[in-house]
């Protein structure tokens, strides 16, 4: 299983259970973000910050694309 960062929790961020599942699919090889699939997270208060999580899945779609499968996952600094 990847590393991923610790995303910062907001007042109005994405629920934290969706995104760690979507992590969790891509982990196991369900998921290539590759194909920039349409991602929609619900908003809840004290959700996960949106910017960071778009920002991380942007690097892992990118490492998908370059190495056509499964990236290596940045660490936290990489957002």
């Amino acid at each position: 299983m990847q590393t991923h960062p610790d995303f910062t929790v907001v007042l109005r961020g994405f629920e934290r259970t969706e995104v760690d599942a979507l992590l969790a699919q891509v982990d196991r090889g369900e998921l290539s973000l590759a194909d920039n699939p349409r991602i929609d997270f619900t908003v809840v208060l004290r959700g996960y910050d949106r910017e960071q999580v778009f920002a991380y899945l942007g690097l892992l779609a990118a490492q998908h694309a370059a190495e056509g499968g499964r990236p290596t996952a940045p660490g936290p600094a990489a957002i």
